[in-house]
């Protein structure tokens, strides 16, 4: 499922940020934070797959004039029919019935909105000093919390700060039907009495979340040194002493909106007025790991010997590997001291602020370092296996040398955001990780990295000459040896994994404690338990690909995994299959995909077709009916299979009866569109 936060024209850069980052620190497990833009929210089908929809602040105007009509009907009919919603001040005012803003000013906006998620009047600002695009009117303000609108949490506090700028309040919310009051302003008033920062309607079966003030904020992400805050102590150091509170805050938000939450609760002792404030270092994002070192090893020491000499070559004299999106410090080997790095802020493309700190790649020229250095993935025992199950009749390349790392920000992006680096690897070098803290997949989604999940990405070099191996196919096959490392081994062949087109690992979903089989001629329901993605760069006459892969292995959450299926399976048969490691299931995916490679490269030079067949086995479309909503109208159609050149997908219009009109075929390419089986559409992927 997915949370989505609206970016289009309006929104506020800085809100942009600090809401993507708090909420995938804190719900990131389970959910894929994603931003959606107005014509997103217009046209593609995201209500069913949306576990909660974000506006944030910035500007209520441009925000009406883009998604007034359209995109506003399927806004309020979502959250009506049950859905979720948090608009954080200008996303408050504009989901409220009337705006009333910056009266008798050159700011000034009134007027009617068509959300009306709460059915009176939002009036600011509340703290005079407000001017667009600027800080000068920030504030550290007070806010009262009506604490049994918390339910059982017990907070530990009754008032906090957080972070404003420009909000409204909430006018005569107490008296509305269907409306709570959840945080008062502490020290503003009108006639009319107190003033409403937060407040919970209920809209039809759903609930809408609206704050004047910006709870999002994460003051670690705030710059205590820029004039327009003041001087210290400013608004910064101010929320700061109170961001424990702030975090507790949101999660009880969003305990409040249904959503689950990844990170365990921060300690009430910490939270309480007087506790000491906590020393967060500059950048730091609390909630989200430290990034770890990284330790490059080889299944034999000279491997690792022959790419040292190479990446040398590209360092400078102190070692340092100097890239695009990022810089790394050659250590010589794990008994060398490891430096201590500042982190620093850049900002993105996409105008988000994201850390950036010189990563320690640390050698390791005989083995992997102990089991203890990296509990969570034992590099000795991969490379063990990785010998065990390879044909002694085969020679192999892929994963021979592993650069791993506890915490990273994406192995994807580590390899396919540095050219020179890539170059200077082997083909079948991968890089992998147990915690990701920006993970990528396919069009603007981001892999959850949940506790468990293999994540993996491998350099492939593909020769441009090879037409009857078009590199498209390079996606099909990851996501094929993920499922045939598994199911084709003795006694787990029945194992429910399947293939969505065109890249995703779907399982059927074990039954909960009492819940009762799918009726007969029903389809079971399925879950996502892993993803691809192939990046390509053109280097001399060969692509250079990064090939992507996250699958759940040893974690029930945030949908089920590997080993999850096969204890429902050992339940439901009396039979003792063995669980998987990481370790195992990493080395098992990694010599069935360089089998598979091989005869779609090597073979008899018909390409996948050697390998269709196999792929029809474990496909979930086979003579599928869905629905092209990439024309104009949409389009009924039934799935045939793949083309055997460039990987499309072919499809045959369909009557009202189902069946084929002849000549009427559609071919879909696979990056572009996304498959959306719960409606059995076929739409644009953004």
């Amino acid at each position: 499922m997915n949370v989505l936060v609206y970016s289009g024209e309006g929104t506020s850069r800085a809100s942009l940020a600090h809401t993507v980052r708090t909420l995938r620190s804190l719900v990131g497990h389970h959910y894929d934070v994603m931003k959606i833009d107005a014509k997103g929210l217009t046209t593609e089908p995201w209500e069913e797959s949306t576990s909660l929809l974000v506006i944030p602040g910035g500007r209520d105007i441009p925000y009406t004039r883009d998604l007034n009509g359209a995109a506003n009907d399927k806004i309020r009919a979502y959250v009506a029919a049950g859905g979720r919603f948090w608009g954080i001040c200008a996303g408050a005012y504009f989901s409220s019935d009337r705006i009333v803003f910056e009266v008798g000013t050159p700011l000034e906006v009134q007027g009617t909105r068509e959300l009306k998620f709460f059915a009176g009047e939002c009036r600011g600002v509340v703290y005079p000093g407000f001017v667009y695009d600027s800080e000068q009117g920030a504030n550290a303000v007070g806010i009262r919390l009506v604490e049994e609108q918390f339910g059982g949490d017990k907070l530990g506090f009754g008032e906090t700060r957080v972070y404003f700028n420009g909000g409204g309040y909430f006018v005569g919310a107490e008296k509305q039907p269907g409306c709570s009051v959840l945080a008062w302003y502490s020290d503003a008033e009108s006639s009319e009495g107190r003033k409403a920062a937060m407040i919970a309607c209920q809209v039809g079966q759903g609930m809408a979340l609206l704050t004047g003030v910006h709870p999002e904020y994460d003051p670690a992400h705030l710059d205590a040194g820029n004039p327009e805050y003041g001087p210290l102590p400013n608004v910064v150091s101010q929320l700061l002493e109170t961001d424990q509170q702030r975090l507790l805050l949101v999660r009880s938000l969003l305990k409040k909106l249904g959503l689950k939450l990844s990170q365990p609760e921060v300690p009430q002792a910490a939270a309480a007025q007087d506790a000491a404030p906590v020393a967060l270092p500059p950048g730091a994002i609390l909630g989200i790991p430290d990034l770890t070192p990284l330790y490059l090893a080889s299944v034999e020491p000279a491997y690792t010997t022959l790419l040292v000499h190479s990446l040398r070559s590209i360092a400078t004299p102190e070692g340092l590997i100097k890239e695009p999106n990022d810089t790394f410090q050659l250590i010589a080997s794990p008994q060398h001291t490891i430096p201590v790095h500042t982190s620093t802020l850049s900002e993105t493309a996409e105008g988000e602020s994201e850390e950036k700190v010189i990563k320690n790649l640390i050698i390791c020229h005989n083995g992997g370092p102990p089991a203890s250095t990296t509990p969570q993935f034992a590099m000795n025992d991969y490379f063990q296996h990785l010998k065990k199950i390879r044909p002694p009749t085969q020679n192999f390349t892929f994963g021979n040398s592993l650069l791993y790392g506890e915490v990273v920000s994406s192995t994807q992006t580590m390899l396919d955001k540095n050219f020179s680096l890539c170059q200077h690897l082997p083909t079948g070098f991968v890089c992998n990780a147990t915690i990701q803290t920006a993970g990528r997949g396919r069009g603007r989604n981001s892999w959850i990295s949940p506790p468990g999940c293999l994540q993996f990405s491998m350099v492939l070099r593909h020769p441009f000459q090879a037409r009857h191996a078009s590199a498209v196919f390079v996606q099909y096959l990851v996501a094929l040896a993920v499922v045939e490392s598994v199911c084709s081994l003795p006694g787990y062949e029945e194992l429910p994994l399947k293939l969505k087109w065109p890249n995703d690992i779907y399982a059927e979903a074990p039954l909960e404690e009492g819940e009762e089989p799918a009726p007969e001629g029903t389809a079971p329901r399925m879950v996502k338990v892993g993803g691809v993605l192939v990046n390509s760069n053109f280097s001399g006459s060969e692509f250079l690909l990064v090939a992507g892969c996250g699958i759940n292995t040893t974690n029930p959450n945030p949908t089920t995994s590997i080993n999850h299926l096969i204890r429902y399976h050992n339940k439901k048969t009396g039979k003792n299959l063995a669980l998987f490691t990481q370790e195992t299931l990493l080395a098992h995916i990694l010599v069935k995909l360089e089998q598979m490679y091989n005869t779609f490269l090597l073979g008899n030079g018909t390409g996948f077709a050697q390998l269709e067949q196999t792929y029809y086995k474990r496909w979930l479309h086979t003579n599928a009916f869905v629905t092209l909503t990439t024309m104009t109208p949409h389009r009924r159609v039934r799935i045939q299979g793949i083309t055997l050149d460039y990987g499309l997908l072919k499809t045959v219009g369909v009557d009202e009866q189902g069946r084929d009109i002849d000549g009427d075929e559609f071919r879909l390419q696979p990056d572009g569109n996304s498959f959306d089986m719960l409606k059995g559409l076929i739409s644009t992927k953004s």
